[in-house]
């Protein structure tokens, strides 16, 4: 049984799932409502991009988390793994195979979700939407969705009961998200960099927190839109504001955005499998 039979076998099993449609469905929905409230505000479909990249990158966790925190955990739990291991098959294709079909369904939501953007934007805004733009936006997005997938589907390899593997999964969510962006307004990454700091009686400075944030899959996946937006930055001041101005810091270099993300999916997707290696299936 390889790689390809078992995502072959579990997309089958996704694509009679409400869950799999809802969360396609549901996020191409909130993708168009963006473009459909800012038809009037902004003659640029690029404009309200930048809106829906701050929408992406706290709400698609949430979307992608329940695509993949059962993906292993729940075989587990009832007991259908004894029946796919107990075939030709070993546990690191078992591994692989979940995540290239739940890696599938979140690349489907963001491809469906902004060439639904695309039509709406051809429709409704004053200029043209741009077809390398939304393509390169498009590319980043899924960049950000194969790290959220890699990590989460990694999570729930390494758990055997789903309620852990959604604790996990949640948990990964708030810790790289809200905590680490500084949405919590008491305990965040900024204030625990505070405290570790006066431990030591030193202090941080701005380009080193600036790094530390950088680090996150959310925050590599902002930083990394910024060519969706080149040559327009000047057109509109949230833009100038956050990528405007030429940069030599390592945290701003596209591709250190992208070995971010990658290495967060990558590294928590292996993590993951030699947990689930060395675990006794009973």
């Amino acid at each position: 049984m390889s790689i390809r039979t078992v995502a072959r076998d579990d997309l089958k099993n996704a694509a009679r799932s409400y869950v799999v449609l809802g969360v396609i469905g549901v996020f191409a929905a909130l993708v168009a409502l963006v473009f459909v409230a800012e038809r009037n505000i902004y003659p640029d479909p690029y404009r309200t991009l930048f809106d829906v990249s701050f929408m992406t990158f706290l709400v698609f966790p949430l979307f992608v988390a329940p695509l993949a925190y059962l993906a292993v955990a729940g075989d587990r739990e009832s007991g259908v793994i004894k029946y796919v291991l107990g075939l030709p098959n070993s546990r690191a294709g078992y591994v692989l195979g979940k995540f290239a079909s739940r890696v599938s369904v979140t690349l489907a939501a963001v491809v469906v979700a902004l060439a639904v953007g695309f039509v709406v934007a051809f429709a409704t805004f004053e200029n043209a939407p741009s077809i390398g733009r939304f393509a390169t936006f498009a590319a980043v997005s899924a960049l950000y969705g194969v790290s959220l997938t890699g990590l989460f589907v990694g999570v729930s390899a390494a758990t055997s009961r789903r309620s852990r593997a959604m604790l996990g999964v949640f948990g990964a969510y708030f810790l790289l998200v809200p905590f680490w962006f500084g949405f919590l307004p008491i305990v965040n990454l900024g204030t625990v960099l505070d405290a570790v700091a006066t431990t030591f009686g030193t202090t941080i400075t701005d380009s080193t927190r600036s790094f530390v944030n950088s680090l996150s899959p959310a925050t590599a996946y902002l930083f990394a839109t910024e060519p969706v937006y080149s040559g327009v930055f000047d057109q509109y001041p949230q833009l100038a504001g956050t990528f405007g101005e030429d940069s030599a810091r390592l945290q701003d270099q596209r591709w250190f955005n992208a070995l971010v993300m990658l290495a967060w999916g990558g590294l928590g997707l292996l993590a993951g499998y030699v947990s689930f290696r060395r675990s006794e299936l009973g």
